[in-house]
């Protein structure tokens, strides 16, 4: 072997040598995440905390609740619908600092906490207000909001692929189950379940489907509590947004 085809050769076991070397290197590396995982982890809706606001003097007692997430505009949207709350319920009851107390001489109260209930393709906070101002019993209202992987806020419409138009057969589906319900009053349910957009404002989807949310009132009697339907996307897959399902 000349003394060309001795460099030629040490080059060569050099060059094999770096590529082993980056081999091991990267097989070192944590493997990458698929890409569902990604999106997971990824969402700028999940939550890193939470944030609690107390408000007391004689008259009333304010407890509230709102969590705390990876994007601060998310976070921002929370502590504003909370505070808007608030507000409202001081107002709303000014008249108890002005009559110098409620008639049964207890506090007007309000209380506002919330779920977390995640799901593979959405983060769904759901808060609860309950407000006692007085009278035979409180009064307890649920709102939610829904947020994609990619942060984006979700209505009822975005549930179907083909927007609000969708609504009209998922209503027939939930209508369906509320009148398999006893003592259910068809009138009540046509009411308050009907394909308008303002009776969903309260869902939450999961990793099989849709769950529509209803406080007292709005489809059944005070004595029946809140009613929760779940629709699986089977029912409806004809419309469903492909985007909300797993794959």
């Amino acid at each position: 072997m000349n003394k060309k085809q001795i460099i030629i050769f040490i080059v060569a076991l050099l060059i094999l040598g770096a590529f082993v070397a980056l081999g091991f290197k990267k097989s070192e590396q944590a493997p990458a995440l698929p890409p569902e995982e990604r999106t997971q982890v990824d969402n700028p809706a999940i939550e890193v905390d939470s944030v609690s606001i107390n408000d007391k003097n004689q008259y009333y007692e304010i407890s509230a609740k709102y969590p705390k997430v990876k994007s601060q505009s998310i976070t921002e949207y929370f502590k504003s619908y909370v505070e808007d709350q608030v507000a409202q319920f001081k107002e709303d009851t000014k008249w108890v600092e002005e009559q110098g107390g409620s008639p049964n001489g207890a506090s007007v109260t309000l209380d506002i906490d919330y779920k977390n209930i995640s799901s593979q393709k959405v983060q769904n906070y759901v808060f609860q207000a309950y407000s006692y101002t007085g009278g035979a019993h409180g009064m307890a209202v649920r709102k939610t909001f829904n947020f994609n992987n990619q942060g984006q806020l979700l209505t009822i419409s975005n549930v179907f692929k083909n927007g609000l138009d969708g609504l009209g057969t998922f209503a027939k589906l939930v209508q369906a189950e509320l009148l398999k319900r006893e003592n259910a009053q068809a009138d009540w349910i046509a009411d308050g379940a009907g394909p308008k957009e303002e009776n969903y404002q309260a869902f939450v989807v999961n990793d099989n489907g849709v769950a529509v949310l209803f406080d007292q009132y709005q489809v059944a009697p005070y004595s029946d509590g809140q009613i929760d339907i779940t629709i699986g996307f089977d029912a409806f897959k004809s419309i469903v947004n492909p985007d909300l399902v797993n794959q």
